[in-house]
């Protein structure tokens, strides 16, 4: 069992959202390995018969939307409306396109973008890749009468070593009609009002760019398991980093194997900057990133807000790779 837990004020970053319909959208994958209907289900949501990467499996998942196979999402003609996205699937990527349509992206990760760039409240994008636990908040706007509009997932390339993860469709974007029956739409939520004043935190960070790391992640795996710096997650494992609440840190994450990883930490964001060396185009706020095979990631973590507590932990989320051992504690002090 899963859900989505809802924080309000987003209005507060993006004033625009108040007036507009909102939906929840909770992606999970489904099993078909054993499923007797998997040809057809495969069909239903048009997955190409070829796949994309160099993984060499059939596929075994597809992927649901509000627990639905290919629900329907109404919107009229130029209407705007505010989407909830998260991919609560245990180990699939989406790469999101909502066809001839753009994302007005407002917050990533439960992050408003407009919070640390207020001059930057929204940005647009006509796919953006959600790795599980990925959350994307967005507004879009209905299609041209009389087109054909799906949301789909773009095929994800996750490495020789890697699950398939083809394209498929996940919804098909329709006008609102009367006629049509409701036991398979995508539904609407209500939208509170939260009146306070927004709270901004821009941040220099080019300083804690030109510094060594402070601390390397290394992901590595082998047929007896998966790893960080070498090592197995035990719950009686002493914590392998820590760090000074009150304090930002340059961290980079290394994946050296043959598939993607997506890198999590518990309680904080982070700004992640560069990809194997280069600078992003648009680094974001996350607290989640795919990092890709024989690659690495440059990110610049917060943890100065005060209520960060305790032990922690940072992982694969993946949650099979997690599972069997590519997780590590960080003790914040």
């Amino acid at each position: 069992m899963s859900g989505a837990i809802v924080i309000e004020g987003i209005e507060r970053y993006a004033p625009e959202v108040e007036q507009l319909r909102e939906r929840v959208i909770v992606v999970r994958g489904r099993s078909i390995e054993h499923d007797p209907t998997a040809a057809a289900l495969m069909s239903d949501v048009e997955i190409p018969a070829r796949g994309c990467g160099g993984e060499a499996e059939r596929v075994e998942e597809i992927f649901t939307v509000n627990g639905a196979v290919r629900p329907r999402i109404e919107i009229a003609p130029k209407e705007r409306q505010f989407w909830r996205i998260v991919n609560a699937s245990a180990d699939r990527y989406l790469d999101l396109q909502l066809d001839g349509q753009t994302f007005e992206i407002v917050a990533l990760d439960g992050m408003p973008l407009a919070y640390h760039e207020p001059k930057g409240p929204t940005r647009s994008t006509n796919h953006l890749l959600l790795v599980p636990a990925g959350r994307l908040e967005a507004i879009v706007t209905g299609p041209p009468s009389g087109t054909h509009t799906a949301l789909r997932t773009l095929c994800v390339n996750t490495g020789p070593a890697g699950d398939p993860n083809p394209e498929m469709v996940l919804a098909d974007v329709v006008q609102p009609s009367s006629g049509q029956s409701s036991s398979h739409a995508v539904p609407e939520h209500l939208h509170a009002i939260d009146d306070r004043p927004p709270d901004y935190k821009p941040i220099d960070v080019e300083p804690l760019k030109k510094v060594a790391p402070n601390f390397i992640v290394t992901f590595t795996e082998d047929k007896n398991g998966f790893y960080i710096n070498g090592r197995k997650f035990a719950m009686d494992a002493s914590p392998m980093t820590t760090a000074s609440v009150g304090t930002y840190q340059h961290w980079r994450i290394v994946n050296l194997t043959a598939e993607l990883h997506p890198f999590h930490i518990h309680q904080v964001h982070f700004l992640a900057y560069a990809e194997n060396g280069v600078p992003l185009p648009n680094p974001a706020w996350l607290d989640t990133v795919n990092v890709p095979y024989g690659g690495s990631v440059d990110v610049i973590l917060d943890f100065t807000d005060p209520v960060i507590k305790g032990m922690a932990v940072f992982h694969c989320h993946l949650l099979n790779h997690e599972d069997k051992g590519m997780m590590a504690k960080i003790l914040f002090k």
